[in-house]
């Protein structure tokens, strides 16, 4: 039997160890993040310090090769490995670099020892045999990364030079193709991730109006901006349509929760708002309607917020109704207003009744401009009293309400910062009937 103590045995154990104490570490990278482009660079970074002198991480096809990562023990030298990438074109008679063979294949390829005879049968060119001489090449791993939906994905390249004493065996393929196994499980996370918060951008934008209604005396301008943070797309929106008498139908909301599911149930309750306030000229009926399709069509915890406007525009007034949205903020006379102060409880919240509601109704002065907006600009700090106040400091400014895109400037002045929620604002200026 051999005994544990013996110098051979010792050495195993204590590369085995390295080994696990270095998937350990790795696994706590690639999960630390879905920029996977930047952890599988922290990952070459964390090998170089351990389990390799050179480690490269190349992704793509035979035809498409991208080096996402390269990293060398000595900091100083991992520069030169952006050289790499012109190593892949083969001089005539010479023999495919490794990585394509693997790609091609998805084996791994093992490099036991390599001298300047090894050199000489496997480089692709004269310029890569020099540069694995000045690398000092000793001992070569390379290994598929490998996702489960999207197959092999690229490439994991470990190698030892002659400043390290242990050259490559047969266990350390194992490691090296459970560490390629993780960092392709890390790809294919990040890269569903990146197509879900792609999903669910698009079908937030699709559901948001593809013009603005261009009607005399009344000037739009609008912003919709998801949030900073992973997969928080979601409910927020802004509606403004004509009605069949000739004033204009106004909707802004928010449905709790971010993501596909979420953006989907938003574009549901905006076009049934739409419709409604197409149908129906009384706001109280109408968020009495659209609660109780709410309350019909949604999980049961899921709430919207929303407020509803009609603007009459022959009479120059603007009527308004709230669940739980906050009101219109004026800029008029040289002053802010908050003219609607009793919203309804949010639709999916409790039950609206027709009777509880309490729409406001204000006349607009010429040169008057009305905010509509969600919370994300009010919110984003977790300051919702100094949010408002950032807010009406913005629309008192003669600059930013006569600014080319008064929305964007509003939120640039309000939001300095990443935003955890979706942000809408919807700015009309009012010039009067002519």
């Amino acid at each position: 039997m051999t005994s544990p103590d013996r110098p051979g045995e010792l050495q195993r154990l204590r590369r085995d160890a390295d080994y696990m104490h270095f998937l350990v570490a790795a696994g706590e990278l690639l999960g630390s993040s879905l920029d996977y482009r930047s952890t599988l660079k922290n990952v070459c970074t964390a090998a170089v310090e351990s389990v390799a002198d050179i480690c490269i991480l190349d992704l793509g096809s035979t035809s498409d090769i991208e080096m996402v990562g390269a990293a060398h023990r000595d900091k100083a030298r991992t520069e030169d490995l952006q050289e790499l990438a012109e190593h892949f074109d083969q001089e005539p008679g010479r023999p495919a670099h490794p990585v394509c063979m693997v790609l091609d294949s998805g084996q791994p390829f093992f490099a036991a020892h390599i001298d300047e005879e090894w050199i000489e049968q496997h480089a692709t060119s004269k310029r890569h045999a020099d540069f694995m001489r000045r690398m000092k090449y000793r001992s070569m791993i390379i290994v598929p990364v490998r996702s489960q939906i999207w197959g092999v994905t690229g490439t994991l390249t470990l190698i030892r030079t002659d400043g390290s004493t242990r050259p490559y065996d047969e266990d350390a393929i194992v490691f090296a193709r459970d560490l390629g196994r993780r960092c392709g499980i890390a790809i294919g996370k990040a890269r569903l991730h990146s197509q879900t918060v792609d999903i669910a951008e698009r079908l937030q934008r699709a559901a948001l109006p593809g013009h603005l209604p261009h009607v005399p005396g009344l000037h739009f301008d609008v912003l919709y901006e998801p949030a900073d943070a992973a997969l928080l797309v979601g409910g927020d929106w802004y509606d403004v349509f004509e009605l069949r008498d000739g004033n204009v139908g106004i909707s802004i909301g928010d449905v709790s929760g971010h993501g596909i599911e979420s953006a989907a149930q938003m574009s549901s309750i905006r076009n049934a708002i739409r419709m409604a306030l197409v149908m129906e000229n009384d706001l109280s009926k109408v968020l009495e309607d659209a609660d109780f399709l709410f309350h019909n069509e949604v999980p049961q915890a899921t709430f919207c917020t929303t407020l509803i406007a009609v603007v009459d525009t022959r009479a120059g007034t603007l009527s308004c109704a709230s669940a739980g949205h906050p009101g219109p903020m004026i800029w008029s006379k040289n002053r802010v207003q908050t003219p609607l102060r009793e919203p309804s409880p949010p639709l999916g919240f409790g039950e609206i009744r027709r009777a509880d509601v309490r729409p406001t109704s204000v006349t607009l002065e010429p040169g008057c401009t009305v905010l509509f907006y969600t919370d994300g600009i009010v919110e984003w700090l977790r300051d919702p009293l100094g949010g408002e106040a950032a807010l009406r400091s913005a629309l008192e400014d003669v600059a930013i309400r006569n600014a080319t895109s008064p929305a964007r400037a509003i939120r640039d002045v309000c939001v300095t910062g990443a935003h955890a929620d979706d942000i809408a604002l919807l700015v009309m200026r009012y010039e009067g009937t002519h």
